[in-house]
């Protein structure tokens, strides 16, 4: 066999940046990534994870619910998901620094575990009726394994997918968010119908799915080598200093920080106000309900966007949708009215969410992406307590429009943060981010 010939015959090996060269001597391209939805370490990541937000949405719905059944106490019922909450809430950021120190992929399948150990324990609780108590701890228990382990899920994202294909990633996951926030109450209250016991094994087993979607997953999440042993308190350090020494990140916090409150203090003022004026129960649920809708609309919307619009543009552009529609909210008359507005405001919110989180995800290094996402986690969880208060007091000392109104404020605001940011207001698509930080 001749020289040229047997350069033909071998296998040619691609270069550490993807390229292969051809037996000529020239550079072929990189092949293009797999869609997502051809993807198996998409598809595996993605039942994990969404089997974690089943699990969490079935439980988040049934504890209060069950200890309102028992006892007949709502503030009982709300302390205990107070509890649960304050431990996620505690634990976040240390959960940031397990993600940054060890494997992901373990962490996903010890999380999904742990999870379905304590609903089974939950099991236990109503079915031999130990009391509030061990609910409350068990609550507890949980809310600590979801500030621990839950995010490592959102840092292995980066790890599964190229960062170009990222904001469709995140787009896909709103959708199924979206799906889960309309579908797990009623799954959840259709569950509870056949017993206590039958609902929360539900989520259980919800949660040994996320296990073993995490046990299937292929590829390399481990962590970088540390340079040095460091106590976990320096570590938390280390990461909030690196986030806050970029501005264009601490900006798209701050921005995700302003559009869940003005939105969440919206929706909630509207809540309190419809049960405060004599409306009919089923007829307030119908304000979730508009709001799913419309997250999913917009979710699907979201995908071909994040990709084939310049970022800055997408970001812009839901914000000001959510801005304006709370700008009309107070002034539209009747309840139908109002939930329409309410579904197109919501719109954009998938593609913006998508657009800046991915971003956020694209310019950190896998050595402090646990650290970052963690306090995204919490810059988004602080949200979800001002929103009850911004509603409660402003309705008591202002009313319900002018209320409304400073919820329009803060989501206008998050357009300012925006645009007063050129590295933001500029930010190209996806395929072009890294060219644009060159």
């Amino acid at each position: 066999m001749s020289t040229s010939a047997a350069a033909e015959a071998a296998p040619q090996t691609p270069d550490a940046d993807g390229t292969t060269p051809a037996p000529d001597g020239t550079i072929r391209a990189p092949e293009p990534p797999l869609p997502l939805w051809r993807s198996g370490p998409y598809l595996a990541w993605l039942l994990s994870d969404t089997g974690q937000a089943l699990g969490s949405a079935l439980q988040f719905f049934l504890v209060p619910l069950l200890v309102v059944l028992v006892t007949g106490d709502a503030a009982a019922a709300g302390t205990v998901a107070a509890v649960g909450l304050g431990g996620r809430v505690a634990t976040t950021l240390l959960g940031g620094v397990l993600a940054d120190r060890h494997d992901l992929r373990r962490l996903m399948v010890l999380s999904g575990l742990l999870a379905a150990a304590v609903v089974t324990g939950m099991v236990a609780v109503v079915g031999l009726d130990l009391g509030l108590v061990a609910l409350g701890v068990l609550n507890l228990l949980a809310g600590i394994r979801a500030g621990l382990l839950a995010g490592a899920s959102d840092a292995a994202l980066k790890q599964v997918v190229p960062s170009g294909q990222l904001p469709g990633a995140s787009a896909a996951n709103q959708a199924r968010d979206a799906a889960v926030s309309m579908g797990g109450p009623p799954l959840a209250g259709l569950l509870l119908g056949l017993g206590a016991v039958p609902a929360l094994l539900a989520a259980a087993v919800a949660y040994l799915v996320a296990a073993a979607g995490a046990l299937v997953l292929r590829g390399d999440f481990r962590p970088e080598p540390a340079a040095a042993p460091s106590s976990i308190r320096a570590d938390v350090v280390f990461g909030l200093r690196w986030l806050w020494a970029r501005p264009e990140l601490r900006r798209v916090m701050g921005v995700a920080l302003l559009l869940n409150l003005g939105l969440n203090a919206a929706v909630t003022t509207l809540l309190y106000h419809l049960a405060t004026t004599g409306e009919d129960p089923a007829r307030i649920g119908l304000v979730s309900t508009s709001l799913g809708v419309g997250m999913l609309v917009g979710a699907v919307a979201a995908a071909p966007l994040v990709q084939r619009l310049p970022s800055g543009w997408v970001a812009m552009a839901g914000m000001t949708m959510a801005g304006l529609s709370m700008l009309v909210l107070p002034f539209v008359p009747g309840f139908w009215g109002r939930l329409a507005v309410l579904a197109v405001g919501i719109l954009g919110a998938p593609a913006t969410n998508a657009a800046m989180m991915s971003y956020l995800m694209h310019r950190t290094p896998r050595a402090v992406l646990g650290r970052v996402m963690s306090a995204a986690q919490l810059v988004s969880a602080g949200a979800t307590p001002l929103a009850p208060v911004v509603a409660g007091f402003g309705l008591a000392l202002l009313g319900l429009r002018p209320t409304l109104l400073v919820c329009a404020a803060v989501c206008l605001l998050a357009v300012a943060a925006v645009l007063t940011s050129r590295a933001l207001r500029t930010l190209p698509r996806p395929a072009q981010w890294d060219r644009a930080e060159a």
